[in-house]
């Protein structure tokens, strides 16, 4: 990835605000208050929009009650729009607001990408109209989640691309730091909906970050996070709705742990993810056959048919036979169930599947051996009467995978006693 000419940054600040800080048109008008706030102490801001509310989930649903295959490069057309809508709206409320502002898409500020509808990388980011812009005086708003190909095709960069927008643009500008604001608080332990005593982490380095975003169980994109470790972006991620400082990530930070009583420290018992994520009404996807081509044709029939944002976690295991698993979201079974019936029952009868599930995700702590782990939460797990649960440690993260729904109060209790303040 490669930038043209960033500037020395000074008093560039990027911000990026995703879709519910933007639902409406009070929000919109509560953000261009607080975008304003931030230019009359002196910054020169450039501001990232996501689409308003869940229009992009709606644009989707609308494209596949119009065809249940939509092309893709059609689909990133239609997407695209969402962002297109947030960034005129906004820029007219900074106008309200005495706030001198124009609005970008993607391609109009140079953001370079690949040629892969739906799911694009940027390779490269001009920014040169944006420059121009800040220099003239005006608070530059952006369209994220979009850029186009040296094709000149529009492209689209997946789910949580917004966040990657705003880093890129950061790393180009030379910008002090990036903010992402979201409806929640920083990144925080678990969902404080699940668990009351859920708090936020202060700080975090890059890798931290990493780690916690690969897992599914982050509040910012896995891209934009690898691109600001890459580019050294610092970023906050804090809240829309308040003042408060959030969370910072950067460079190696340590982060607290609990000091404990004093006793000598367990192996077993240094493992301290930093965050707990649950996904319930998922779906067990197993594939299992004797031949590795027959496994490889129906792996890649199914993947076509799985939205990867849905994913949770897959596992492969190729040589003497063909074993491959994924748990995923039951609301991206549909078009899949369909498509393995078209195979007939001797293909299709190689998957089986198991529904009804809940999923909790440990991710963020790097153990010294995932045995230990293993063996010290499966005792916790039987202390807390958890029914039938099965184990899969996955690169930083182990998940637990239970039958059903989770027993009241089980998620506190995993929370209190591996995530504690």
């Amino acid at each position: 990835m490669s930038h043209s000419n960033p500037g020395d940054g000074t008093n560039i600040l990027v911000r990026k605000y995703g879709g519910s800080s933007l639902a409406d048109a009070d929000r919109i008008a509560a953000v261009a208050r607080d975008i304003r706030q931030a230019r009359d102490r002196g910054y020169q801001v450039v501001v990232v929009v996501s689409a308003m509310g869940k229009t992009t989930d709606d644009l989707t649903d609308l494209a596949h009650r119009i065809n249940p295959s939509p092309p893709r490069r059609e689909l990133d057309m239609l997407l695209s729009v969402g962002e297109r809508i947030t960034m005129s709206l906004l820029s007219m409320a900074l106008f309200a607001e005495g706030c001198p502002a124009i609005s970008y898409t993607g391609s109009q500020c140079g953001i370079i990408t690949d040629d892969s509808h739906n799911d694009a990388r940027i390779l490269e980011v001009k920014g040169d109209r944006v420059r121009e812009s800040l220099a003239a005086g005006y608070t530059v708003v952006v369209a994220g989640f979009q850029g186009v190909s040296r094709k000149r095709e529009i492209t689209t960069l997946g789910r949580g691309g917004s966040d990657t927008t705003a880093v890129a643009l950061a790393a180009a500008l030379g910008a002090i730091r990036c903010e992402i604001l979201k409806d929640v608080d920083g990144v925080m332990s678990t969902d404080p909906r699940l668990v009351e005593q859920a708090h936020v982490h202060g700080n975090l380095s890059w890798d931290q970050m990493k780690d916690i975003a690969a897992s599914g169980c982050g509040v910012v994109h896995i891209r934009a996070v690898e691109y600001a470790a890459v580019h050294r972006v610092p970023l906050t991620v804090r809240s829309s709705f308040h003042d408060q400082p959030g969370t910072v990530i950067g460079p190696a930070a340590a982060v607290a742990l609990p000091a404990g009583d004093g006793a000598p420290c367990q192996r077993e018992d240094r493992y301290r993810p930093l965050v707990m994520h649950v996904d319930r009404d998922i779906t067990r996807v197993r594939l299992v056959t004797a031949s590795d081509l027959t496994g490889r044709l129906l792996r890649d029939l199914i993947l076509e048919h799985l939205d990867p944002a849905c994913v949770v976690s897959e596992w492969l295991d190729s040589g003497e036979g063909f074993r491959w698993e994924a748990w995923t979201r039951q609301a991206a079974l549909g078009g899949l169930l369909e498509a393995l019936d078209e195979t007939g029952d001797e293909v299709s009868g190689a998957v089986d599947r198991q529904e009804g599930l809940t999923c909790i995700s440990l991710a963020g702590g790097r153990p010294d051996s995932w045995v230990e782990v293993q063996r010290h939460v499966s005792e916790m797990l039987e202390r807390m009467d958890c029914p039938r649960w099965r184990l899969r440690a996955d690169g930083s993260a182990l998940r637990i995978l239970v039958e059903g729904e989770l027993p009241a109060g089980l998620a506190e209790r995993i929370h209190a006693e591996l995530l504690p303040a």
